[in-house]
């Protein structure tokens, strides 16, 4: 945990992952973030491998740095005391539908009532302003919509998801970056706002920002698709062996690359009279190096070859021999840790390394409602309004089961 956001505020009514992606950053960094679950927990929890109901290892990978208040958020003392938080709160981050939390009396007009300075950031499907505004939104379904499936699948002759939930993931990092713009607004105006993050409309900019190309001009200058991005041999390439990247890119490469296979045929013909000229040409360039070029070595000699080039390449690497990656291994980016319930594990750590920075350990992915009552006292309820609470099930408390041991039988459920 780097210590720049502390005494940063940050109430988080994420589920699933979006949310809960964007504001780990925020816990990386030093921000109190406390997570507000219904009774039953973010539904994530359940979602993947486990040693015990409600802490997946998928719902821990997103969750550490944070405290975790299970609140029915559906009886009106509930949302009461939700307010009373939100009041106290620097930020407050959601990714529900805009209706349903609207429903709950806890869309930015009512918080705002409570709390001018409020940074309130919704993390929603589709920007309200348009048609969708209303449509469920997930992964998938946005992948579809945004054109990234049909780009990805457009070689293969069928549109194809990328093997992980992407747009979440990209959305999130987008809401992380105008939490901490509303955060510096906040502090240097004393004034809050009202942050909306689509999914569908940053994945379209995120589509887009290569592939409207030429259409980018009035008139066209061309048709969409960044012609070498989008070329069917811009692939890992086989080899001899195994599959090598190679990043024969600019035109002082192409012609290193070729001319020490011996291909001064393409460098003196037709493609490759300029670099613009060998810009049109990537993809029939792409082909050559994939298909003809580079199945006749293996992947070591390549790699040399590439080196004594000066040309950027690497090897292919499946996920499964990550943790053994030496450059992995060196700078500890997985890391070993005893969670206090789930027992001995691993994860990932924050990607970020800083200098003159107070640092500290990071918090596990909690429990659920485990600092349930404790966040409502550093908020000023009573001891006799928190029992009270407890004892109406307006405040969920933690279950006290202990860790499954390691090896003991693990749950799997639901969408992975």
């Amino acid at each position: 945990m780097f210590h720049l956001l502390d005494g940063v505020r940050v109430v988080e009514l994420g589920h699933i992952l979006l949310a809960p992606y964007a504001t780990q950053f925020l816990g990386d960094f030093g921000a109190d973030v406390i997570k507000v679950e219904a009774p039953e927990g973010d539904y994530y929890r359940r979602l993947g491998v486990s040693r015990a109901p409600g802490m997946t290892a998928q719902w821990m990978a997103v969750n550490r740095n944070k405290r975790s208040i299970a609140l029915d958020l559906k009886s009106a003392e509930g949302r009461a005391v939700l307010l009373e938080m939100l009041a106290q709160a620097d930020v407050v981050v959601h990714n529900m539908r805009v209706p349903a939390i609207e429903r709950l009396g806890l869309g930015y007009e009512n918080v705002r009532a409570v709390n001018p300075r409020i940074v309130y950031c919704a993390a929603i499907g589709f920007g309200q302003g348009g048609p969708y505004a209303d449509l469920p939104a997930f992964d998938d379904l946005i992948q579809a919509r945004s054109g990234l499936a049909e780009a990805n699948g457009r070689n293969a002759g069928a549109p194809a998801f990328v093997p992980m939930v992407a747009a979440d993931k990209i959305t999130g990092l987008v809401l992380g970056q105008a939490i901490t713009a509303g955060l510096f607004r906040q502090r240097a105006t004393g004034e809050g706002c009202y942050i909306e993050t689509p999914m569908f409309e940053t994945m379209v900019s995120v589509m887009l920002s290569q592939h409207l190309s030429g259409a980018s001009y009035r008139p066209p200058e061309g048709g969409f698709g960044y012609a070498r991005v989008m070329s069917p041999f811009r692939k890992p390439a086989r080899t001899r062996d195994g599959f090598i990247a190679h990043g024969v890119y600019k035109f002082d490469q192409w012609q290193r690359f070729l001319r020490a296979v011996g291909r001064d045929d393409v460098v003196d013909g037709p493609m490759m009279t300029d670099p613009v000229t060998a810009q049109r040409h990537f993809p029939e360039l792409y082909e050559i190096a994939v298909a003809q070029i580079l199945p006749q070595r293996t992947t070591a000699e390549w790699q040399a070859l590439f080196d004594s080039l000066d040309i950027p390449n690497a090897p292919v690497v499946a996920m499964e021999d990550l943790p053994d990656d030496p450059h992995i291994r060196a700078v500890g980016l997985i890391e070993d840790y005893d969670h206090p319930q789930q027992g001995p594990m691993r994860r990932v750590r924050s990607p970020y390394t800083m200098r003159g920075v107070e640092t500290g350990p990071d918090l596990p992915a909690p429990a659920l409602g485990a600092q349930g009552a404790a966040i409502l006292g550093e908020f000023g309820l009573s001891p006799e309004r928190i029992a009270r609470l407890i004892e109406t099930r307006v405040l969920a408390q933690p279950a006290t089961a202990a860790a499954t041991p390691a090896g003991a039988a693990r749950h799997s459920g639901g969408r992975p």
